[in-house]
């Protein structure tokens, strides 16, 4: 009997679907060589900071070190952005033991070294930050209650950087109000290179328990970026700022001084990652006073955007008014979203 030719083509069709999945691992997928000799076969999803990241059967977000990289071919096109304004997509190959670029569309391919990308399917602009929210209760021979809420947020391009902070903190014990204070940060970063950059920082506090009606901040200053990466983080500040306290009770006060900043991050391990913020203000009229603020956590992921943050605030000013204590410590655990 004579089978139609349509009824052929059609198993012929069932027979592929019914091989690629009974054998996924036929299917095609991106493919990279290490110089070590290992050879990874998985999906690229984007590279920043120097990382390459790539989606495995085994393991998601693994990230690789782009300058450990022997060779390494996409099969779907991918969005480059090298230093400077040139964004091509294309897919990638290695040839002779170079990578090549391969244009979608208008213009030929292209020889590419590691250290002329930017990035690898990551936009040029792109916002992340957090809110947490801790607190306590306790009734019986004491009665006490505390709340710590926080957010943070980062607008980062190719050209600048903007972070905003924010953080209150509320304590009352047998009904008497113990701690009420609340904390805001605002600094713009204007990248000359893409290490160096110039900045403007404002600082805002209000705590009653250190009379304050208002300490304000802000100054100008520059800073250099030694580490950015998926990893790990480090950038050094310097400036000038003016340094303004509007009191309760006792006298105002203004005066000029210096900033001295560095902000670290470090991945501990894929679920455990810590952050420290140190700023001081030297006085430039009187030597060896000066206000410091170092503002630490450690972030333990729980799942999703979920983790829990344990911090602690380190505040002294080496010259304090009368009856107000030189160092101030603020510990607290809270649950973390992170976007």
């Amino acid at each position: 009997m004579r089978v139609s030719p349509w009824f052929e083509g059609l198993t012929l069709a069932v027979l592929v679907i019914l091989f690629a999945a009974v054998h996924p691992q036929a299917a095609a997928a991106d493919e990279i060589l290490l110089i070590n000799g290992d050879r990874i076969s998985g999906t690229v999803t984007q590279a920043k900071g120097g990382q390459l990241f790539i989606n495995t059967p085994y393991a998601s977000n693994l990230a690789i070190n782009m300058n450990e990289i022997a060779a390494i071919n996409t099969d779907a096109p991918l969005t480059l952005r090298f230093h400077g304004t040139d964004v091509i997509q294309g897919r990638l190959l290695t040839r002779d033991g170079q990578v090549h670029l391969v244009p979608e569309q208008g213009r030929g391919e292209l020889a590419i070294a590691w250290d002329e990308v930017r990035s690898i399917n990551v936009p040029d602009v792109l916002w992340s930050g957090n809110v947490f929210l801790g607190g306590a209760q306790q009734s019986g021979n004491t009665d006490r209650i505390s709340l710590t809420f926080g957010a943070d947020a980062v607008r980062r391009s190719l050209e600048d950087r903007f972070s905003l902070g924010f953080l209150y903190n509320y304590a009352e014990e047998d009904g008497e109000v113990t701690t009420r204070n609340a904390y805001g940060a605002m600094k713009y970063d204007y990248f000359f290179t893409p290490r160096f950059y110039g900045l403007l920082s404002v600082e805002l506090l209000n705590d009653k328990f250190k009379d304050l009606n208002l300490r304000a901040i802000v100054g100008p200053g520059v800073g250099y970026q030694i580490w950015d990466d998926a990893r790990k983080a480090l950038a050094l500040e310097a400036g000038l700022a003016y340094f303004s306290e509007d009191r309760r009770d006792g006298e105002d006060d203004q005066w000029f001084t210096a900033r001295l900043a560095a902000i670290f991050r470090y991945e501990l391990t894929s679920w455990l990652r810590f952050t420290d913020t140190l700023i001081v203000y030297p006085q430039l009229e009187s030597f060896g006073d000066y206000v410091l603020r170092n503002d630490a956590a450690l972030i333990t992921a729980l799942g999703a955007s979920w983790s829990l943050r344990l911090g602690n605030i380190w505040e002294r000013d080496s010259a304090p008014p009368s009856g107000i204590k030189k160092d101030d410590f603020k510990t607290s655990l809270a649950l973390q979203y992170s976007f």
